[in-house]
């Protein structure tokens, strides 16, 4: 497992490209995949208690959902075809699943699996809730003194949201 966890540990200095490029935000500032994946499951905690879901399914769902890029890096939706992007994580994923005992290995894909395919409820949820934490971010760009992040992000993630409480706080973001 140890080699499991030194290799997850690579998502605190892997850095999400879209603020560095599109947002320029410093180096220093932008946020690790580590840092959006704990605020991705955080807020995910929230809306699925507040909906009555299954919500220990919900964060793992969000602690799994970029895991991969611990391997295979961050890449920009522009930067690689959605299926080379979805070939590779599967890769890593394979790769990382053999870091951990045989009796997990089934119960992660799965997981997984079901949050790339939208295959519950809870799987919609979070890819709804890591478009609104991206805009949640990009709200803390703008208060730490980032010009014009907020309306170019909110933009891209407000068609993505349908779920009634997540519109509701992409909207409060917003004003």
């Amino acid at each position: 497992m140890l080699e499991f966890f030194l290799t997850a540990c690579r998502l605190k200095r892997v850095k999400r490209k879209g603020w560095l490029v599109k947002a320029n935000v410093s180096r220093d500032d932008a946020e690790s995949v580590a840092d959006h994946s704990y605020m991705l499951a955080l807020i995910a905690m929230i809306i699925a208690d507040a909906k009555g879901l299954d919500t220990c399914k919900t964060m793992r769902m969000a602690l799994l959902h970029d895991i991969a890029e611990s391997i295979t890096g961050d890449y920009m939706p522009e930067e690689i075809e959605q299926k080379e992007k979805r070939m590779l994580e599967h890769d890593a994923m394979l790769k990382l699943l053999t870091m951990l005992p045989e009796g997990l290995r089934d119960e992660y894909s799965r997981l997984w699996d079901e949050y790339l395919n939208c295959r519950s409820e809870e799987a919609r949820l979070v890819h709804e809730l890591d478009k609104v934490e991206m805009v949640i971010q990009a709200r803390c760009y703008e208060d730490m003194g980032y010009t014009d992040v907020l309306r170019r992000f909110y933009s891209y993630a407000e068609p993505y949201v349908s779920d009634d409480i997540a519109r509701k706080l992409l909207s409060s973001i917003n004003s």
